[in-house]
């Protein structure tokens, strides 16, 4: 199986399940954020797993090309980045997380994500064809 399919449907359903659970119990991932948020060792630490796995994801999927693939491409830099991050200023980090847990925006964006999710799925189960 293509590598670009078998990370849409990957990410794709990950992405939609993850973000209907943050819509529909929205206060209480609030909560859970802030809460770890709290917690420096927990955001240093939790870097490092997003860290593997943005390395892992953009070593094997840095797809530069003018069509859906490239959406995993930026998802995956954008993981690294998360990674990067946590790792080297995870205070910065919390701060970023507080900052979030007030902003009505959040909401938005999660609908944004949820969207792309929807096409990935889409991508990788009903459009198999790979240019």
């Amino acid at each position: 199986m293509d590598i670009s399919i078998l990370l849409a449907r990957v990410i794709g359903l990950f992405v939609v399940i993850s973000t209907l659970a943050i819509l529909m119990r929205y206060k209480h991932f609030v909560l859970i954020e802030k809460e770890a948020a709290k917690n420096l060792v927990l955001v240093h630490l939790s870097g490092f797993s997003i860290l593997i796995l943005g390395i892992l994801l953009v070593v094997n999927h840095n797809i530069w090309v003018l069509d859906w693939r490239v959406i995993i491409t930026i998802i995956s830099w954008m993981v690294l980045l998360k990674g990067i991050l946590r790792v080297f200023y995870p205070e910065l980090v919390m701060k970023i997380i507080n900052k979030k847990a007030h902003n009505k925006l959040f909401i938005l964006a999660e609908v944004f994500v949820f969207l792309i999710g929807l096409y990935l799925i889409y991508k990788g189960f009903f459009n198999l064809p790979v240019d």
